[in-house]
């Protein structure tokens, strides 16, 4: 094996990580009705899911910075991906009756081989970042979205005669032949990210514009997880749906995010970034809306619609603003404004589960549509701040 060309890896063949990294963090989603937990209403438990995958994400992402110092691209990436059909495997076998500890070990091997994941890729694409961070992030998301909709979709089909177990365990095969075939690519090393120390990055968040832009990304990695983690169980709750149905409508959620940020990418060239993002606040905050308020179906559909697109474009473009401002971000490493954001995404829905424990699954929504109105209104306060300071 050692003996055989290597072949100088193309950008796609680096994103298609994303689209395992996608898969694996869009699982809980799908998980918890295939668990029981539409059934066994036990949501604390639930959210503590949310925790143990977020850990495992930052974990994985802080080990996988450590092996980058000494450690090839390519053979980073193939950790990746056989890290990844480890978890899948672990995770075949998590259906009750197994044991809630072993279902949060599975998924904090899952949480943590995307952490890995992530970071390789992000670094071996830190030359088309750093030339363009808002296109190559929102190229980044496609792919990361693509993994999510085969996640939900896969899941939804789980609930019939197949069963999670032996699909789970067939798609174990593909991060594993991904990884061997990684293993043969040869990534370009680049000029590596500065380190920052953490005191230093975190003296970023006494800048009023650091907080602006760490409170936003915190509200906008919350309301994007909480819906991702929580809409199959609401749906079945509030309008009696069949556990594959309502998980079918997570992946049109994906769907709708995937194909958000593909439309936003062509816009970029034609509309100003800072009128694209406020569109981007208001299409959410009006999505979450209507998806509290609906009643039927259709109305669920056309929430979810205009909820995954305003969502879409926000991270991007925002990722691009700090990127501006701040020369050293990157959002492969955990520099003080990311790690808080990224907080957001696991806390928010591990939070919602205890809350919902305590006042129903009705609060799940409320909470997304106040942290979209955070969102929007933020927005406005960066965009007033622009204009007061003349940038």
């Amino acid at each position: 094996m050692a003996d055989l060309p290597r072949v100088s890896a193309r950008p796609w063949q680096i994103l298609c990580g994303l689209v395992v990294s996608g898969f694996l963090l869009a699982l809980p989603g799908g998980l918890l009705p295939l668990w029981g937990f539409h059934i066994r209403p036990d949501f604390g438990t639930a959210g503590n899911f949310f925790l143990v995958l977020g850990l495992g994400v930052v974990g994985g992402g802080a080990l996988a910075q450590r092996l980058a110092r000494n450690t090839s691209l390519e053979r980073l990436l193939a950790a990746g991906y056989f890290a990844a059909a480890a978890a899948l495997l672990l995770l075949a076998v998590a259906a009750p009756p197994a044991q809630t500890w072993y279902q949060s070990a599975a998924l904090f091997a899952g949480g943590f081989a995307a952490g890995i994941m992530n970071t390789a890729v992000l670094e071996a694409v830190s030359p088309s970042y750093e030339t363009s961070p808002a296109t190559i992030t929102l190229t980044a998301g496609i792919f990361f979205g693509a993994g999510s909709v085969l996640a939900a979709l896969l899941l939804a089909q789980s609930f019939g005669d197949s069963g999670a177990e032996r699909l789970l365990a067939l798609t174990a095969v593909v991060p594993a032949m991904a990884g061997i075939g990684a293993g043969r690519l040869h990534i370009d090393t680049v000029r590596a990210v500065p380190e920052v120390s953490l005191t230093q990055s975190m003296e970023d968040l006494r800048s009023p514009l650091a907080i602006l832009f760490a409170l936003l990304l915190f509200f906008q990695f919350g309301n994007e997880w909480s819906i991702a983690g929580w809409l199959p169980v609401l749906l079945i709750d509030r309008l009696g749906l069949s556990p594959s149905t309502a998980v079918t409508l997570l992946a049109l959620y994906w769907a709708a995010l995937m194909a958000g940020r593909i439309i936003a990418a062509k816009l970029l060239r034609l509309v100003r970034h800072g009128k694209l993002l406020g569109v981007s606040a208001f299409c959410a905050l009006f999505g979450c809306t209507a998806l509290l308020a609906a009643g039927s179906r259709f109305g669920v559909v056309v929430g979810i619609l205009l909820t995954g697109a305003g969502f879409s474009a926000i991270y991007p473009l925002v990722a691009e603003r700090i990127a501006s401002r701040f020369s050293y971000y990157h959002p492969g490493y955990f520099n003080g404004i990311f790690t808080f954001a990224l907080t957001g995404g696991i806390l928010a829905p591990f939070a919602l589960g205890h809350l919902a424990a305590e006042t129903g699954l009705k609060a799940i929504p409320l909470a997304v549509m106040m942290g979209s109105c955070a969102v929007f209104g933020l927005v406005l306060l960066i965009w007033l701040g622009h204009k007061v300071s003349g940038h």
